[in-house]
């Protein structure tokens, strides 16, 4: 009997050692977002967040001293001007979609707000479709995936459809083409769901194996890009806290069935010498315009140098991981 007991808390200190390798036991204190944005002539290996610009929350609070942070970006270049949408959150009520511009991709101008609803807004996927421009946010707080179209862009923005009804998901991202509409979006279970459609105004539906992915990486992180291999999907990783980096899916279709790969784990991360993104970054934007790679990420701060006990974290996590490693691998 003292020999199964010895084994038993030989494995469970064990398992407690792995977990906490994985996802600590102790979280980082991350604190308010900022912006960063930058440019290369390739598509980047790693993106140069040192010698990039920012637009960070001092600056913001500059033109509205009610700001508590500004996150999420997404950006189009319409024209001559780049228009850079953010959830900007304030420290009364909930969040809502605020705009920045700017001519040369350097120095960005606050326009103010963009769009604002009697529910918390955040992740402002803009895209044009055939000629008109859209916006999908993560709108939870309605209990739909919407769908809006500005009537005067960059303002003027309205609900022109529902996309799925009555479910609550985490940062719907969008990618539509001629031969291929897919939205991702995640629970509140960590597990990151595909729906499909044959346009964007069409039925969505969930796909025939519409379970992607589940645990610490289960979100997205930004705009789906493709390329010549198939699709590149930014996922979050959550291992020391809520936004605490970005890794790089390859999502690869054949026949109606994908796959999906890790392939540039932490893409993006903290860095300890950068004041605004010292605790971690989770979204991404990238886009080829003008020949060249623009991108727009965020980035949170340390609060301070203190911990907080995640135990309850760790083991949720751990346990999505693990039943994530066994559906990828016995479907």
């Amino acid at each position: 009997m003292k020999k199964i007991l010895l084994s038993i808390f030989i494995l469970t200190f064990i398992l407690l050692v792995v977990f906490n390798y994985r996802i600590p036991f102790l979280k980082q204190n991350g604190g308010p977002w900022s912006i960063g944005f930058g440019e290369s002539n390739t598509f980047p290996e790693n993106i140069s967040v040192e010698k990039n610009g920012k637009y960070p929350l001092e600056q913001l609070k500059i033109f509205d001293d009610n700001t508590k942070f500004l996150a999420d970006p997404f950006f189009l270049k319409v024209k001559d001007t780049f228009y850079l949408f953010f959830e900007h959150k304030k420290i009364e009520n909930h969040a809502e979609i605020g705009l920045l511009t700017s001519t040369d991709g350097k120095n960005y101008k606050y326009r103010g707000t963009a769009l604002k609803e009697k529910f918390h807004l955040s992740y402002p996927q803009v895209f044009e479709y055939q000629k008109n421009y859209y916006m999908i946010p993560e709108s939870q707080g309605s209990n739909h995936v919407l769908l809006y179209k500005a009537s005067r862009f960059p303002f003027g923005w309205k609900v022109c459809d529902t996309l799925l009804k009555n479910i609550k998901l985490k940062d719907p991202t969008i990618y539509i083409s001629d031969t291929l509409n897919i939205m991702l979006a995640t629970d509140d279970k960590l597990t990151m769901y595909m729906y499909q459609a044959d346009s964007l105004f069409g039925k969505w539906k969930l796909h025939k194996k519409s379970k992607v992915i589940m645990g610490s990486e289960s979100r997205c992180g930004g705009r789906i890009f493709a390329n010549k291999k198939g699709l590149i999907v930014p996922i979050q990783n959550s291992s020391n806290g809520y936004g605490f980096g970005v890794s790089l899916y390859n999502l690869t279709f054949k026949n109606g069935d994908y796959t999906i790969k890790r392939v540039k784990p932490f893409f993006l991360k903290r860095h300890k010498n950068i004041k605004e993104f010292n605790a971690g970054m989770h979204q991404l934007d990238i886009q080829r315009i003008d020949n060249k790679y623009y991108c727009v990420y965020d980035g949170n701060r340390l609060v301070n140098a203190e911990k907080k006990i995640n135990i309850k974290g760790s083991l949720k996590m751990n346990y999505y991981d693990v039943k994530n490693w066994l559906y990828q691998n016995l479907n």
